[in-house]
């Protein structure tokens, strides 16, 4: 199974991050598979845990919580489509290339955004610290 976090940029643009192994632990901290360094991001904010063809996602009991289609959760089952916000990013789950980039772009279906401001500002600070991030470039994850 492959998954990856698609983030759709307030300027329309994809970003693909792929889960590298079969836990992914994401958070502020520059140990964690995915390094998301914002403030409102706890130092191991959530995981993504792999099983038997299956895909659960886990708050690791965050300041700001995990949210999954806007609902709040602790564990959860997630599949292709869904939309994952860890704090101001919003990511959809791409599993096994479903659903397409064109697709999510076209849906839309991200969560209430931020003001445009507040959101260009979020997506700046990530993109300067995700530089090695490449669509799709597990070389960009902790090995």
């Amino acid at each position: 199974m492959e998954v990856c976090l698609v983030m759709i940029k307030s300027s329309g643009e994809a970003r693909v991050f792929s889960l590298p192994s079969t836990v992914t632990v994401i958070g502020r901290r520059r140990d964690c598979d995915l390094c998301i360094p914002l403030m409102v991001i706890s130092r191991r904010h959530c995981e993504f845990n792999q099983d038997e063809g299956k895909l659960h996602l886990r708050d690791l009991k965050s300041r700001n919580g995990v949210f999954l289609n806007s609902k709040q959760i602790e564990s959860c089952e997630v599949v292709a489509g869904d939309v994952v916000s860890i704090g101001p990013i919003n990511f959809v789950v791409q599993i096994d290339g479903k659903p397409t980039l064109e697709e999510i772009a076209a849906k839309q279906t991200l969560s209430e955004p931020l003001d445009s401001a507040k959101q260009l500002s979020h997506e700046q600070e990530l993109d300067a610290t995700t530089e090695g991030f490449s669509e799709p470039d597990l070389s960009s994850f902790k090995q």
